[in-house]
C-alpha cells in the first residue's frame, strides 16, 4: 500500500486492516505500520516493492503529483507482472487523474462495485491461494458497510497538504495519454492473441474479433479519461462512428486534436456523434 499525506495514509491503513478480513490469505504491507522503529525505512520499502505482486496507490487530489507516490507507482509497474498497480481514489474521480497515474486502471474508494472488482482482481492474481468467487462475494457483502463508513469519514477530512488540491489537465496531457493507451492496446492485443491459441496452435477466436474487442476497450477508456462516455461504436467501411455523451458534470469538450489522436491510433477515420445524431467532431486522416 503506497500513500502520501494524511488522507492517503488513513485510506492505506484502513485497507491494510480491512483486506485480510475479506481475503484471509493476503498479507498487506504499509510503511507506517510495518517498519520497526530504528530500521532503515527506505531500504525496507524498496525491498518490499521488489517482492510484491499487487500494488495499491492511495491517491488524493493533493498527492497525485507527489514525487514519492509517483516513484512507488513507477517501481511497482516495472516489478509487477500483469499491470497490477491500482490507484485507489479518495475524494476524486477517475477523470481527475493525471499522468503517470492515469495510465493505470483506477478504482473509486467510495464505489461499492469498484472496490468489489478490486477484490476480485486481487483474488484472481493470487493463483492457488484464490478462494471461490461466491465465498468472496459473501465476505464482501458482510464487511462493506463498515468499510464504506470509514472511507466516507476519510473523504470528509479537510486537505492540509496543499493550498489547492485541484490539478487541471492540459490538452497536451490528454492527447499524450491517448498514445500511451494505444501502445498498451497493441501489447494487450498481442497477449490476447497468444493466449487464445489452442494446444494445436489454431486460434480459438478469429484475430479480427480479438482486435475489435481491444479497439472498443481503447475507445471506451479514451473517452472516460476526458469525462465522456462512448455509448456505442460501430465500424462502417473505413470509418468508426462513435456515439458519445458527457458523463456527470464534466464541462470538457471533445476537441479535434483528441479525435485525430484516436483516428491515428485506430488507423481509421473517426466520426463522433451526440445522442441526438449530430456530429460533434470528425477526424481528417491524410
Amino acid at each position: 500500500m503506497s500513500w502520501s499525506g494524511d488522507r492517503s495514509k488513513r485510506a492505506a491503513e484502513t485497507l491494510w486492516s480491512w483486506l485480510p478480513d475479506v481475503l484471509q490469505y493476503i498479507n498487506p504491507w504499509i510503511s507506517s505500520l510495518d517498519i520497526s522503529a530504528g530500521s532503515r525505512g527506505v531500504r525496507e520499502i524498496t525491498d518490499e516493492l521488489s517482492e510484491t505482486n499487487f500494488g495499491i496507490i492511495c491517491t488524493t487530489p493533493e498527492n497525485q503529483t507527489s514525487t514519492w507516490v509517483n516513484f512507488e507507482a513507477g517501481a511497482l509497474s516495472k516489478q509487477v507482472e500483469g499491470g497490477y498497480v491500482v490507484p485507489f481514489l479518495i475524494g476524486m474521480k477517475v477523470t481527475d487523474l493525471i499522468s503517470p497515474l492515469s495510465q493505470f486502471q483506477a478504482v473509486a474508494g467510495d464505489s461499492k462495485s469498484d472496490v468489489q472488482k478490486l477484490l476480485f482482481d486481487i483474488n484472481d492474481a493470487s493463483g492457488e491461494l484464490a478462494i471461490p468467487r461466491e465465498r468472496l462475494e459473501r465476505a464482501f457483502r458482510r464487511s462493506w458497510v463498515e468499510f464504506e463508513e470509514n472511507i466516507r469519514d476519510i473523504n470528509a477530512l479537510p486537505s492540509r497538504d496543499a493550498i489547492s488540491s485541484t490539478v487541471e489537465r492540459s490538452e497536451a496531457d490528454m492527447t499524450e495519454e491517448i498514445l500511451l493507451i494505444a501502445r498498451q492496446l497493441d501489447h494487450r492485443m498481442a497477449e490476447i492473441e497468444r493466449c487464445a491459441l489452442r494446444a494445436d496452435g489454431a486460434p480459438r477466436r478469429p484475430s479480427r474479433e480479438i482486435r475489435r474487442i481491444s479497439e472498443e476497450k481503447f475507445i471506451a477508456t479514451s473517452f472516460t479519461k476526458i469525462g465522456w462516455e462512448a455509448v456505442l461504436s460501430s465500424w462502417e467501411g473505413k470509418n468508426v462512428v462513435i456515439v458519445a455523451q458527457s458523463s456527470g458534470d464534466s464541462r470538457r469538450t471533445i476537441s479535434r486534436d483528441f479525435v485525430e489522436r484516436i483516428a491515428k491510433s485506430l488507423g481509421r477515420e473517426v466520426v463522433v456523434l451526440g445522442e441526438s445524431g449530430k456530429v460533434i467532431a470528425r477526424s481528417s486522416l491524410p
